[in-house]
């Protein structure tokens, strides 16, 4: 369906000529699959029309007609994903790039408050100027910054720095039905440092583990918390890409590359470092992702790979030390030390005797600049299954399961062959783990099939069968209705959620959950409320 006369006139008197089109180029270009979607289809359903809103009152108004003319929005900031399609006709876009600002940095109470288009590599660059730094999603520095745009917001700094759903505080944001909601301390006195209070608090509604993935409404401003920054307020940066580098390692800085002999092994010292609270920064990369990391091109990744994997014994670990005092540096570094010798861990010299690569790497994993070489150069696509954010130990044993499906479809010939060790991550030192299985794969029809029609389901009894906790890549009506009985039902209160604040459906809402009544699975929701009844 086309806009009509009188709709496209209605839109365009609130953003302006310049900043809404129909064009079928425009449209075409915002329903392109990416690699990080390599269905057999080339396009998306397509938006009937683009809008660009500079502001929350524009939202609002923007939200009010598609209530009148009963048109479904999707809104986006940075667009990194399928979650910012259309799956079906009779949508508007609301592209949020124009809302691009950095509204506030508050050293004192030490946090950020951002617009949507607001990068995490534009905030960070401004807090290290101030002695801050904070989380970035790790899917690249160029994510937004908001801490409610990201699907979960797991980053390479959330060992010290957390992530998305602890970062949060106060919040501005449209519901679907166009009223504009300021979330705890915002709404009461005008400033952003608390999320909550007083009385109840909705930020376990509009976010959790996950966000709603434009499925409830659209926000427009949040804060973000800041930590502390030991380094540099400018990194002494060389050369052109992608071969940019420090000159060499900052005072106080180090990182290193070890290997273990067994996951146990991995996930004793991962315990050991986070209760020490030794490291700045703790990834579990495999030596794939390393060898991604650091290659100019796929003729480098295969011959680093093959390098680093001679020097492995198992899985390994990233660790970044940053220190405050001369002192306190050489404390972490001694202490690492005696952390890798007590688990039986092994230095990969070959990625810690060279400092102008160690130096590259440091800038690199602190500015998250490398991650889509990562996944996307060896074969232009990748997928593959997401933990949720739980227990360090429970998150990668669920990934090192999966391994086992990963094998098949590299001795299938399907997939990459780049080993089945999982990457593993630790956040506020241990608190929370999260863990991930990389697929890397050339984009073709019977691969996506094999993946969505096989991979997945086996990735997600498993998940459940285990009791591994409901996963990242869980998204939509089918997946939520999958696991919500095995999880206190919380799809049926996810469901009540969305049909409160939109009774409509008009927040598009395919990777959230609908507001229908009928369920995928078990019947309708008034029957299953019976049955609960019952016993």
């Amino acid at each position: 369906m086309a806009l009509t006369k009188e709709q496209y006139r209605a839109f365009e008197d609130v953003v302006g000529p310049e900043h809404i089109s129909v064009d079928a180029v425009i449209l075409h270009a915002y329903s392109f699959r990416s690699g990080l979607y390599a269905s057999p289809e080339s396009f998306s359903p397509l938006f009937e029309a683009v809008v660009l809103p500079s502001c929350v009152e524009e939202i609002q108004a923007i939200v009010r007609l598609c209530k009148r003319f009963n048109l479904r929005f999707k809104a986006s900031s940075t667009g990194w994903g399928p979650y910012n399609d259309a799956t079906s006709s009779g949508v508007i876009k609301i592209d949020l790039r124009r809302m691009n600002r950095i509204l506030e940095i508050n050293e004192k109470d030490m946090y950020a408050v951002v617009e949507p288009y607001v990068i995490g590599a534009q905030l960070q660059a401004e807090l290290m100027k101030r002695g801050f730094i904070s989380n970035l999603c790790g899917a690249g520095s160029n994510c937004s910054a908001l801490p409610i745009a990201a699907h979960q917001g797991i980053g390479h700094l959330s060992q010290s720095a957390s992530y998305g759903e602890r970062n949060m505080l106060a919040l501005e944001w449209v519901t679907p039905e166009g009223e504009i909601i300021r979330l705890g301390s915002l709404g009461h006195t005008g400033e952003w440092f608390s999320g909550d209070g007083p009385g109840p608090s909705l930020r376990g509604i509009v976010r959790g583990n996950v966000v709603p993935l434009g499925g409830l409404g659209i926000y427009t401003k949040a804060a973000t918390k800041i930590y502390h920054w030991p380094g540099p307020k400018v990194f002494p940066i060389e050369g052109v890409s992608p071969d940019y580098a420090p000159l060499t390692l900052p005072d106080g800085f180090f990182i290193g590359f070890f290997s273990f002999p067994s996951l146990e092994r991995l996930k004793e010292a991962q315990r050991m470092m986070g209760e020490t609270e030794i490291a700045y920064e703790l990834m579990g990369f495999n030596a794939s992702m390393v060898a991604s990391n650091i290659a100019r091109s796929n003729d480098d990744y295969v011959r680093l790979f093959d390098e680093i994997k001679r020097e492995t014994l198992g899985p390994c670990l990233l660790v970044i030390i940053a220190g405050n005092s001369k002192r306190d540096f050489e404390y972490k570094r001694e202490v690492l030390w005696v952390i890798i010798g007590e688990t039986g861990g092994r230095p990969i010299r070959r990625l810690m005797d060279d400092e102008r690569l160690s130096a590259s790497a440091l800038w690199r994993w602190i500015r998250s600049t490398a991650s889509i070489r990562e996944v996307f150069r060896a074969t232009g696509c990748f997928g593959g299954a997401v933990g949720c954010t739980d227990l360090f130990g429970l998150m990668a044993d669920y990934i090192d399961r999966l391994g086992e499906l990963k094998k098949d479809l590299i001795e299938k010939g399907l997939i990459l062959d780049d080993e089945t060790t999982p990457f593993t991550q630790s956040c506020e030192h241990g608190h929370f783990g999260h863990a991930e299985l990389l697929i890397r794969y050339r984009p073709n029809p019977e691969t996506f099939r094999v993946l969505l029609e096989e991979f997945l389901p086996k990735a997600n009894e498993i998940a459940i069968s285990g009791h591994y906790g409901v996963p990242a890549h869980v998204f939509g009506d089918k997946a939520h209705d999958l696991f919500g009985p095995s999880t206190s039902n919380y799809h049926l209160w996810l469901r009540r959620i969305k049909r409160a604040l939109d009774p409509a459906g008009l927040s598009e809402s395919s990777f959230y959950i609908s507001a229908t009544e009928e369920v995928t699975q078990g019947g309708p929701l008034k029957n299953e409320e019976e049955r609960r009844r019952r016993r």
